[in-house]
């Protein structure tokens, strides 16, 4: 099942940047995530961040093909 956002319900997410606060979270294996569509901050396990990492390297490479060609 797909991470959704709690707000909208997207399944879009971006990595989010550490704050000072984050401390806790990071010791319990949460790390910052936003959602794309609302702007939402929120934390997910370890797992769907590397989730999320990996669907934002799909997206780059997609979008450098799409931009290499004329």
């Amino acid at each position: 099942m797909p991470l959704t956002c709690r707000r909208c319900g997207s399944t879009e997410f971006r990595t989010s940047r550490f704050r000072s606060g984050d401390l806790l979270r990071l010791l319990l294996f949460q790390l910052p995530v936003r959602c794309r569509s609302c702007k939402l901050r929120d934390f997910v396990f370890l797992p769907g961040f590397f989730a999320i990492r990996r669907a934002a390297k799909t997206r780059h490479k997609q979008r450098m093909t799409r931009e290499a060609q004329p």
